[in-house]
């Protein structure tokens, strides 16, 4: 194999192939990761068995055929510390291993056997074959598209209310129900509940859940560009999301997630609207004595107070406007604030059912993301 490519490409190729290689494993051979030529370029792939990322490398020119697997990381700081220009990257199978060469400098580099690099579900390669041929080939197939900046913004909309480490399957991954017109994501931690959907296009219905990494993997390698469009698609129990010559796949998980509607308040004894950054300041200040915030709200105004015994209490004033009956409940102040942090209105609208029943947070009327809180007890005072 012998490939002349741009540095500054291939860094940023290898930055998001990277995303893929395992962390932490007992088999050395899924910290490599492997580059191909093909169709008359050259693809850098990696997995941890859980998911897996391809990356087409741009500006590349094949002057022979073949594969090789690498030292993951080794592979990507080398790259990363070459001067920029081309680099011709080289495989001597008789002696296994892989030269590197730039305008000043030159690496050989030992490489991993190939034949214990993991074979990808057949589904992968299919996928990956509809993404060299265009995006014709997407409309027989079970899935379709979504603007990327806009399931980027629902991922980090969502993702914060999971639990990523609990061995509760829908704790540690978000619900994804796909309709032909819309996307929603569902995630939870029992505390609190999310719900923000996107539009998207040429959807089957379906439910699935996908594993928190691999949407924060997601969002972190897509949507970057305003106008791209990402395409999905579901094959085998996965889910692969594709754009701009990148594949990501991911396994499903196997669970059932719970009847979440039946939590979300429909009826509500008042109705608050606040101004979402002076709240967020508020709630800030006020919590640097107790995290437990007890809320006060009637026709006078918002009420923040925070009592902490070996410390001292704390009391805030907000503006507001409300209707209904005067109510007194407490929050965990970080729950509030992580919404407040993600939502884009100028003011929030807020539902209360009641002092230890669920309430429902809002951008304003905007229905597309809503946010599901469950008080806590307050302690008598």
């Amino acid at each position: 194999m012998k490939v002349i490519c741009s540095q500054e490409e291939l860094a940023r190729s290898l930055q998001i192939a990277g995303r893929g290689l395992a962390n932490k494993t007992t088999l050395p051979i899924l910290s490599g990761m492997l580059l191909e030529t093909r169709n008359e370029g050259l693809t850098v792939l990696s997995t941890d068995l859980e998911l897996g990322i391809e990356v087409k490398v741009p500006k590349t020119s094949v002057k022979s055929q073949g594969q090789v697997v690498v030292p993951g990381k080794t592979f990507i700081d080398i790259i990363r510390h070459l001067a920029p220009g081309d680099v011709e990257i080289s495989f001597d199978s008789t002696k296994g291993v892989l030269s590197i060469v730039s305008s000043n400098a030159s690496f050989q580099l030992n490489t991993l056997p190939i034949e214990e690099f993991p074979s990808l579900p057949e589904s992968f390669r299919e996928v990956a074959s509809v993404l060299e041929q265009g995006t014709d080939s997407f409309e027989d197939r079970r899935g379709g598209s979504v603007l990327g900046i806009d399931l980027k913004e629902a991922i980090r909309q969502s993702i914060y209310a999971t639990s990523p480490e609990d061995p509760r399957p829908f704790l540690s991954s978000v619900l994804m129900e796909i309709f032909t017109d819309r996307l929603r994501i569902v995630a939870t931690d029992i505390n609190r509940l999310v719900l923000r959907e996107v539009n998207c296009s040429g959807m089957s219905e379906d439910k699935i859940l996908v594993p928190v990494r691999a949407l924060r993997e997601v969002a972190n390698i897509f949507g970057n560009d305003p106008e791209d469009n990402i395409h999905i698609i579901l094959a085998d129990r996965q889910i692969f999301f594709l754009g701009k010559g990148i594949v990501f796949s991911s396994r499903l998980v196997d669970a059932q997630f719970p009847r979440y509607e039946q939590v979300i308040p429909t009826e509500f004894k008042g109705t608050m609207n606040v101004n979402r950054l002076e709240f967020m300041a508020s709630l800030e200040r006020i919590s640097l004595l107790d995290n437990v915030v007890k809320i006060t709200v009637n026709q006078e105004g918002l009420h923040l107070t925070a009592n902490e015994p070996e410390l001292g209490n704390a009391y805030e004033e907000v503006g507001c406007s409300y209707s209904g009956e005067d109510m007194q409940i407490g929050f965990n102040a970080k729950y509030l604030i992580d919404f407040l942090k993600t939502v884009e209105k100028e003011e929030i609208t807020v539902g209360f059912s009641g002092a230890m029943k669920a309430s429902l947070l809002q951008g304003g009327a905007n229905e597309s993301y809503r946010y599901v809180i469950m008080p806590m007890r307050l302690n008598p005072s």
